[in-house]
C-alpha cells in the first residue's frame, strides 16, 4: 500500500501544482521520486507530527493541497489535537497519511499499534476516514481526498499487500464497493483485511452459502444503504439457521 501511495502523490503532484507532501522523518528512500521531480514541495518536518499538521493546515488555508504522512499513531494519537482545532474546525483540506496501521509494526511494542485512530477519528466533525482495501483503493481514494479540498484521513496497512481489482472500477468516497456478488449473506470488510474476507466467503461458496463482499474503503461517511438492501438476507440466514 506505500508504494502504491508513493507512486500516486508523485503523479498527483505532476498534474496538480498545489499538492505538497509533507513526512514525518520517514518514506525518504520512498519518495526518492517525488524529491527528485518536486524538491520544492517536500518538506520533512521531523519528529514533531504536531507541528506538521499546524503546517499543514497552514498550507491548506494558502490554497496548497498539502498530505502529511507518518507511522498511524504518530500522526492521529500524538497530534489529536491539532487534527481536531487546525485542520477540521477550520474545515481545510488537509489529507492524513497513516502508514502500518492496527498492529502492522507488532514488533516494535506498543507504541507503534494504532487500533483506535478510526473510532476518534470519525468522532471529529468535518473528518472524512478512509481505509482502503488494496492498492487500487489506496490510489483512487488519495486522488478523491486530495481533489476534494476537506480534511481527510487515510489508513493505510504497511507494505506486501495483495492487489484485489484486477479490472478498472468506479470508486466514490462514502459508497462502498461490491467486491464478489452473492446472494444468501454479505460480508463487509474495510481496510487489508479484505484478502481474508475474500477468503472467508470462497470457504463459506464451498459450504454451501452464496457470500456477498462488499469493501468498505470509507468508514466516514458510511454506506448504509448497503446494509439496508442486505437486510433480507439476514432475515433470512436466521430463517435458514432455525429451520436446519
Amino acid at each position: 500500500m506505500r508504494n502504491a501511495f508513493a507512486a500516486e502523490i508523485t503523479a498527483l503532484a505532476q498534474d496538480d501544482p498545489r499538492v505538497v507532501l509533507l513526512s514525518g522523518d520517514i518514506g525518504n528512500r520512498l519518495f526518492d521520486t517525488f524529491k527528485d521531480r518536486h524538491p520544492d514541495r517536500f518538506y520533512n518536518c521531523g519528529v514533531a507530527e504536531a507541528n506538521m499538521i499546524g503546517l499543514a493546515a497552514g498550507l491548506a488555508m494558502n490554497g496548497l493541497r498539502p498530505v502529511a504522512y507518518t507511522i498511524t499513531p504518530f500522526i492521529t494519537t500524538r497530534c489529536l489535537e491539532q487534527i481536531r482545532v487546525d485542520v477540521c474546525y477550520h474545515d481545510v483540506g488537509v489529507t492524513i497519511v497513516g502508514v502500518g496501521a492496527g498492529l502492522a509494526y507488532a514488533s516494535l511494542g506498543p507504541t507503534h499499534h494504532s487500533c483506535e485512530d478510526m473510532a476518534f477519528l470519525r468522532a471529529i466533525p468535518n473528518m472524512t476516514v478512509l481505509a482502503p482495501g488494496d492498492p487500487v483503493e489506496v490510489r483512487l481514494g488519495l486522488r478523491e481526498a486530495v481533489q476534494r479540498g476537506h480534511g481527510t484521513y487515510m489508513r493505510l496497512g504497511k507494505k506486501g499487500e495483495a492487489v484485489i481489482h484486477k479490472t478498472p472500477l468506479e470508486f466514490e468516497i462514502g459508497k462502498a464497493i461490491t467486491v464478489r456478488d452473492g446472494t444468501e449473506v454479505c460480508l463487509l470488510s474495510t481496510g487489508n483485511m479484505l484478502p481474508e474476507v475474500l477468503e472467508t466467503a470462497e470457504k463459506l461458496h464451498h459450504a454451501g452459502v452464496s457470500a456477498q463482499v462488499a469493501s468498505f474503503h470509507t468508514v466516514k461517511p458510511l454506506d448504509t444503504s448497503i446494509c439496508r438492501r442486505r437486510s433480507r438476507s439476514s432475515r433470512w440466514w436466521r430463517r435458514r439457521k432455525n429451520t436446519a
